[in-house]
């Protein structure tokens, strides 16, 4: 059953349109239903291509873009400025009390960048209510905080034990992508922003607004903090933004968010931030040597793009790089067209 929560602005209607087969090197036509791609597949027409992806390596520039990147460039400066001051004092004071007011502003810019790249590809002006999955998201970002909050200090002090030692910093992973988690799942069995571009969307927002709170609460405390820890907060909508990306299409005109696909991706967000937290969480100076939190960065980006690739809509395939273009799943339904071409062939 077709659910529609809203109709989407400007989303491409039914039908059938060219993707790249599963291993790219033919084009297919697959059925988009007018808000997901659908499994039904058959072969395009004679000579019908997909336009060769263009790369634009000064994109990010455009549309203003060239605005955040100075306005980054000038926060992170007073940041690390003010920072240095006194970076060994234990809470700010004085001229330091700008700090998380710069910090925070440099953590949303990065978010903010996040949110064009994805926005550029999967089309979120398309997806409806997005006011309300703003204000949702803010929500589910604040629930997500003090979940997070009881558990990681909870646990440790329920069980005797000191919530600083370093052998609780596992807790990080399944506290924080639980807690980032659980109003949008909520929304969804509530029957609320269940088209798979909605759930992104409002995940992303969720782990935004954790970002922004936690590093508010780093800068509060400048001999815990480091310039490049404003930027790092990023991974917070990336880590949970990659289980949206796989969990509300799996979860699509089905009854439980709960797939199988939905919990791997849980489990796989879980485990790379622990790992992150456990190699790195206190090491992201600048001379720091640890790679851990840009690999994990760019483990759940790729991750993120492997899933959301499959949310980009008809209208946008041919400007989406070759990576993020939807392709034919490797074992598509063959529509009746489709088995009438077999049969004659």
């Amino acid at each position: 059953m077709r659910e529609h929560p809203s109709e989407p602005a400007g989303s491409p209607p039914p039908g059938l349109y060219p993707v790249p087969a599963h291993h790219r090197s033919t084009v297919l036509e697959r059925r988009w239903d007018g808000d997901v791609w659908l499994d039904e597949t058959r072969p395009a027409a004679a000579g019908v291509t997909l336009a060769k992806a263009r790369r634009h390596p000064t994109r990010f520039l455009r549309d203003h873009g060239w605005l955040l990147v100075l306005a980054f460039i000038a926060l992170s400066g007073v940041a690390g400025y003010l920072w240095r001051l006194a970076p060994d004092r234990e809470h700010v004071e004085g001229a330091q009390l700008a700090l998380p007011v710069c910090a925070v502003l440099v953590t949303l810019i990065t978010s903010v960048g996040l949110l064009r790249l994805i926005d550029h590809r999967v089309g979120f002006a398309q997806v409806g209510d997005r006011g309300a999955i703003l204000a949702w998201g803010t929500v589910a970002g604040l629930v997500g905080v003090g979940f997070a909050f009881a558990v990681e200090l909870g646990l440790p002090n329920l069980l005797g034990s000191d919530p600083k030692n370093p052998e609780w910093d596992w807790i990080a992973g399944p506290a924080e992508e639980t807690g980032k988690l659980i109003v949008p799942v909520a929304l969804w069995f509530a029957g609320r922003f269940r088209l798979p571009r909605q759930g992104l969307l409002l995940v992303l927002f969720s782990g935004i607004t954790f970002a922004l709170i936690e590093s508010g609460e780093y800068a509060l405390s400048p001999e815990g903090w480091s310039p490049t820890r404003p930027p790092a907060e990023i991974m917070h909508p990336l880590f949970t933004g990659l289980v949206a990306a796989f969990a509300w299409r799996a979860a699509w005109g089905r009854r439980s968010w709960f797939t199988p696909t939905a919990l791997a991706a849980w489990a796989a967000a879980m485990a790379i931030h622990s790992i992150n937290d456990g190699i790195a969480a206190d090491d992201l100076s600048f001379t720091g040597s640890s790679l851990a939190t840009p690999a994990a960065m760019l483990i759940a980006y790729l991750l993120l793009k492997h899933g959301a690739r499959q949310l980009v809509p008809p209208d946008r395939v041919e400007a989406a790089s070759p990576r993020w273009r939807p392709v034919a799943p490797r074992r598509a339904q063959a529509s009746p067209g489709y088995r009438e071409l077999a049969r004659s062939g």
